[in-house]
C-alpha cells in the first residue's frame, strides 16, 4: 500500500518528466486534458477540461471551491481567473504547493486562491465549507476511495456538487490483463484504480446523487497516445541515466514504464476515463 509520503514523492521525482513532455511550465497540468471540436492542440486540449468540468458543474463567482489533488495548481488558478470563485488547493506535495502558491503570486490572484499541503481523505476543513469538491485524475491515488468520499460529502454544503474525472478499470480483470492494470497503477504510485460500478455505489452509500456520468475515453485517447509515443526515446534515455545514476528511484525508473502501459491497456480496453458529477441532496 502507498503511503502519502510514496504519493508525494512519486510527484516529486516524476516532475521533470512532466516538464519534458507535458508543457507543465506552459499549461500548469499534470492531467490528460480534454480533446474535442474546440482543441487545436495538445495545450488547448490541457486547459479544455477545465471548461468541460466547469460548465457541467454550474461553478460561477459565488462559489468555494476545494480542488482535492492541485499538483501545481493549474485548474485552481484557471477556476479563479476565468470563473472568479473562490478556490483552495490541496496537496500531499509541500513541493507542489509552494509552486502553486508562487504561480497565484505571479498571477496576482493570492486572495482569492490559495494552496496548502493537506490529505483530501481527511482535511481538517469545517463541514458545510464549499460548494464544489473538484478532483482531476487524483481519486485514484487514495487506497480508500471510500475515505475520500465521505469527506468530500462532509465538506459539501447541501446542493454542493463533487465533479471529477478519472480512470476506471473494467471490472472482473484476471490474468495478464490484471497485472498490467496493477503494473501500471503501481508505477503511478496507486494501490489500484477502481471500476466505475463499485465508485458509483460508493457515492449512492455516502449519500450523493448521482448526476451524470460521461464516457470521456475518447477525449483523452489522443494524450494517452502522446504519452506512449514518449516512452521509446524515454525508455532509452532511462537505461543510460541508470547505467550512470546508481541513485535512480524507483518511481522513476518505473515512470518510463507506464507510457507504455497505459495506452496498451487502453487499447485493450482494460479502462475507461470518465467525468462523474455527484450532488449533496
Amino acid at each position: 500500500m502507498f503511503s502519502n509520503k510514496d504519493i508525494a514523492r512519486y510527484y516529486d521525482v516524476s516532475e521533470v518528466h512532466y516538464r519534458r513532455i507535458w508543457q507543465l511550465d506552459k499549461s500548469h497540468s499534470l492531467h490528460y486534458g480534454h480533446w474535442d471540436a474546440s482543441t487545436k492542440n495538445f495545450h488547448d486540449a490541457l486547459l479544455n477540461i477545465n471548461k468541460v468540468l466547469s460548465e457541467l458543474a454550474g461553478i460561477n463567482e459565488k462559489d468555494n471551491v476545494l480542488d482535492a489533488g492541485c499538483g501545481i495548481g493549474g485548474s485552481s488558478l484557471w477556476l479563479g481567473i476565468h470563473k472568479h470563485c473562490r478556490v483552495t488547493g490541496i496537496s500531499l506535495s509541500a513541493k507542489q504547493v509552494a509552486s502553486a502558491n508562487a504561480l497565484a503570486k505571479k498571477e496576482g490572484v493570492g486572495g482569492r486562491i490559495n494552496f496548502e499541503t493537506k490529505d483530501y481523505t481527511s482535511t481538517g476543513y469545517p463541514d458545510a465549507y464549499f460548494d464544489v469538491v473538484w478532483a482531476i485524475e487524483s481519486v485514484c491515488h487514495t487506497s480508500d476511495k471510500n475515505l475520500f468520499i465521505k469527506e468530500a460529502f462532509r465538506l459539501l454544503k447541501p446542493g454542493g456538487r463533487l465533479i471529477m474525472a478519472d480512470f476506471f478499470k473494467q471490472p472482473g480483470l484476471t490474468g495478464q490483463d490484471a497485472r498490467m492494470i496493477t503494473d501500471w497503477a503501481h508505477g503511478w504510485a496507486v494501490d489500484e484504480f477502481e471500476s466505475l460500478d463499485i465508485f458509483k455505489a460508493m457515492l449512492l452509500t455516502a449519500g450523493f446523487k448521482v448526476s451524470d456520468i460521461n464516457d470521456a475515453t475518447a477525449a483523452i485517447r489522443p494524450s494517452a497516445r502522446r504519452l506512449y509515443l514518449a516512452y521509446f526515446p524515454g525508455a532509452l534515455l532511462g537505461f543510460f541515466y541508470r547505467l550512470f545514476h546508481r541513485g535512480a528511484t524507483e518511481f522513476g525508473k518505473k515512470n518510463v514504464s507506464t507510457a507504455y502501459l497505459q495506452y496498451r491497456s487502453l487499447q485493450k480496453n482494460l479502462w475507461q476515463y470518465y467525468i462523474v458529477l455527484a450532488h449533496k441532496p
